[in-house]
């Protein structure tokens, strides 16, 4: 068995330990260049301890892969299907973890051979510093068909099974379709706001502009999804305001991690792709247009600060 996987961030570095402790000699990081050769130096810090790592590079007669977990971040994802392509071959079972709702479709596209589910990590909350990354939940790991149920199909079986070896909490979905625009939904609200105005999660609670705006962008999902036919309503939204409620007074977004932290965010996967669904469906996104403009000035003011201290 060959379980693989590409993208070796917040998400990935804490899966790719728990991967790796379960399967030290099946289990390997797909990377190129120099990030092949920090893994392989550096390994996988996690929570302060260190683990060594088995790096492959894409090349011509390498051996695929039966199970790859893609973790990069959306921008990095038409790089990854390079650096990917050897490793899959027919059957190949690819385990998207990304956020927001096209990279399944993405992949499908790209590896018509191998079977691509879909896929979530919801309710982790890893941070990545410069070289290493910390968390204290693993949250659950979220995936299979469109449309499942038990007994599973083998392929979304394959997957439990390997998973099932690790402390990663799972669940296959009824609705995966429903469950990543859930998901999403999420994203495009919190993220994104909090990106927005430099806030920790739990003030898109107590403060009522901040909800306000928070709700707002998430409302724009649930119009896209009555729109297409997705099984996503204001009961959801409400529900994910709840949860999200519930976070450590100390939890920061992904996006308002990169923000501070100077990085390229995934604002074009939230916010960009609720306007272009909005446009194809006719729905206005207002507030995800202003979310997505105060994000990207954000990035650029980043640049700037960052050019001007050279």
């Amino acid at each position: 068995m060959r379980i693989a996987m590409i993208g070796m961030g917040a998400v990935g570095s804490v899966f790719g330990m728990d991967l790796f402790n379960a399967y030290p000699q099946e289990f390997f990081a797909i990377a190129a260049g120099p990030r092949a050769e920090r893994l392989r130096a550096e390994g996988l810090q996690v929570n302060g301890e260190k683990f060594p790592l088995l790096v492959e590079e894409p090349a011509d007669g390498v051996q695929p892969a039966e199970v790859i977990f893609v973790c990069v971040k959306n921008y990095g994802l038409q790089a990854a299907l390079a650096d990917m392509r050897p490793f899959v071959a027919e059957g190949t079972v690819i385990v998207p973890l990304l956020n927001g709702i096209s990279a399944t479709p993405t992949l499908r596209e790209a590896f018509p051979q191998a079977k691509v589910l879909f896929g979530i990590a919801m309710g982790i909350d890893a941070r990545r510093t410069v070289n290493a990354v910390d968390f204290t939940t693993r949250g659950v790991l979220q995936f299979g068909w469109e449309r499942n149920a038990e007994p599973y199909v083998p392929e979304v079986q394959l997957v439990w099974d390997i998973l099932s070896k690790t402390p990663i909490p799972l669940e296959v979905g009824a609705d995966m379709e429903r469950t990543c625009w859930k998901k999403w939904m999420l994203n495009v609200g919190y993220n994104q706001v909090t990106a927005a105005v430099d806030c920790f999660i739990y003030e898109c609670t107590e403060v009522p502009a901040y909800f306000a705006l928070t709700s707002a962008a998430m409302q724009e999902v649930v119009e896209l999804a009555k729109a297409r036919g997705v099984d996503l309503t204001e009961a959801d939204r409400e529900e994910t305001e709840r949860f999200m409620a519930a976070f450590p007074r100390t939890a920061q977004t992904s996006m308002h991690q990169d923000i501070k932290a100077g990085r390229i965010t995934e604002v074009d996967y939230f916010a960009g792709i609720v306007e272009e669904y909005g446009r194809a469906a006719g729905v206005p996104t207002p507030v995800n247009t202003i979310l997505r403009q105060i994000v990207h000035g954000k990035e650029q003011q980043n640049r700037l600060h960052a050019a001007a201290a050279q």
